[in-house]
């Protein structure tokens, strides 16, 4: 399994309808400030961004023979000649795992040749979720998750508690 991300993903998506915006702050034209600019491409912000992205990506995933899956429009399947390839997509962060190494190598070499992307390599991290590689298989874990909440919320010297206990104390509270 490989991990990439796609670098100023939003800025790859065209836009398929109009949309007008007020020059930005230190482009204004002085001699016509009340002009506007039409947006041809998506930009950050924007809240047809996102759709427009998902839309290129997808269209060059359909057009490299990629298939969407029918119960999740975030998956991805290429099946040709007995090898298989799997595109997970999250926004702008792609999980891509198939049965041939070569061949999901070279699928990142076509994608990074149509979008700016950086190869994480091995998927290690994805949306909170460690993964761990041993000789038995993966290992999923939100250790780390949680190691970042507790630190945000400043409760890492807070003492655990177990689940059994929080159960007691929850029975005794709705009595």
């Amino acid at each position: 399994m490989r991990q990439l991300d796609i670098n100023n993903a939003f800025l790859n998506g065209n836009l398929t309808e109009t949309v007008y915006m007020r020059q930005p702050p230190s482009f204004e034209d002085p001699t016509k400030p009340s002009h506007v600019c039409r947006l041809h491409k998506a930009i950050y912000g924007l809240k047809q961004s996102p759709r427009a992205w998902f839309n290129k990506l997808k269209h060059f995933l359909v057009t490299h023979g990629f298939t969407a899956c029918k119960y999740d429009i975030s998956l991805f399947v290429h099946s040709s000649r007995g090898c298989l390839l799997y595109i997970l997509v999250y926004v702008d962060d792609l999980i891509l795992t198939g049965t041939h190494a070569a061949k999901i190598q070279q699928f990142i070499t076509q994608l990074h040749a149509a979008f700016a992307l950086k190869d994480l390599g091995n998927l290690h991290y994805f949306l909170g979720i460690q993964i761990r590689r041993t000789k038995d298989g993966e290992t999923l874990s939100q250790e780390k998750y949680i190691h970042d909440i507790l630190c945000r919320s400043n409760m890492t010297e807070a003492a655990p508690v177990s689940y059994t206990h929080l159960r007691a104390h929850e029975t005794s509270l709705h009595l």
